[in-house]
């Protein structure tokens, strides 16, 4: 006994005539009186009354309707979860991104691309940058939302999100505090505060040094608010970038930029190859707008 079966017998049912039934269910009448006569040789029962010019259902023929009826609603109801599910998982997004969501207007544009795109499911996992070189199959995600350039991702295509400067958190008691701005190279004999030793901020500000030709002098790595309070302590100088300040009081340092321009901007990768291709193109520019 097959759904189709069922379908065909209810349509029957209901239209009283093969022919009827079979103009619903898109099939000859020949083929569907062979349905119906299969089901009934399979059930070992007579569905139908074949005896008067309007076709009746037997005894038995209404018992198994009100089973049928249930059957086919449920049925019905099986395909529409099934569709919803389909229809969820192509309008699903899933986006890595650096615990950088407060650093920069990533809320209100997340919360615009919601607003106008409700119908589209957005999964947003924080990674830590240590982990995207040992533990991330890259293809894992739709959208990875990044500070700087990332070979494994030479495959998708990006955009520049938000440009992004490293500067200097000084105390104000710092005998350089009274500078408006300094070089990497005023930095040589000063004691730095840097952020974890695998984030890209601390390789930035490392390699800044070494570009100006010499080893920086590390007195801790730390997250951003344990480095800017031993600055706001002058137990050193505390190297981040920029626009992550904002969120931070800041009345025991001066922030001072460097003459040397050292970017660690944003960027936000998206694969080019994705079932949710679609998705993604909206995300992509209602963040920003590109050509795809």
């Amino acid at each position: 006994m097959t759904i189709e079966q069922l379908q065909y017998f209810y349509a029957v049912s209901v239209h009283k005539t093969f022919s009827l039934a079979a103009i619903e269910m898109n099939i000859t009448q020949s083929a569907l009186s062979k349905q119906i006569a299969k089901l009934e040789e399979e059930l070992g029962l007579l569905l139908f009354d074949r005896s008067h010019r309007q076709i009746t259902l037997t005894h038995e023929g209404q018992l198994l309707l009100k089973d049928v009826k249930v059957i086919l609603k449920d049925h019905e109801k099986m395909l529409d979860h099934l569709h919803s599910i389909k229809d969820k998982q192509h309008n699903t997004i899933k986006i890595a991104m650096l615990p950088i969501f407060s650093h920069y207007d990533l809320a209100h544009k997340l919360n615009e691309f919601t607003q106008k795109y409700p119908h589209i499911h957005l999964i947003i996992d924080e990674i830590e940058e240590r982990d995207l070189h040992h533990k991330l199959d890259y293809h894992d995600y739709d959208i990875y939302i990044l500070r700087g350039h990332y070979e494994e991702l030479d495959s998708f295509g990006h955009i520049l999100l938000y440009e992004d400067s490293l500067v200097a958190a000084v105390s104000k008691q710092h005998p350089l505090s009274h500078l408006q701005q300094l070089s990497i190279a005023q930095l040589k004999d000063e004691k730095l505060l840097l952020p974890p030793l695998y984030t890209s901020i601390s390789n930035l500000a490392i390699e800044a040094c070494h570009q100006a030709g010499f080893d920086p002098i590390i007195n801790r790595h730390g997250r951003m608010e344990t480095i800017l309070s031993g600055a706001s302590e002058n137990n050193g100088i505390a190297l981040l970038m920029k626009k992550s300040l904002h969120i931070f009081h800041l009345n025991q340092v001066k922030i001072l930029p460097f003459t040397e321009n050292i970017h660690g901007d944003i960027q936000l990768y998206y694969s080019l190859n994705s079932q949710h291709r679609d998705a993604i193109e909206k995300f992509v520019q209602t963040l920003q707008p590109i050509k795809f």
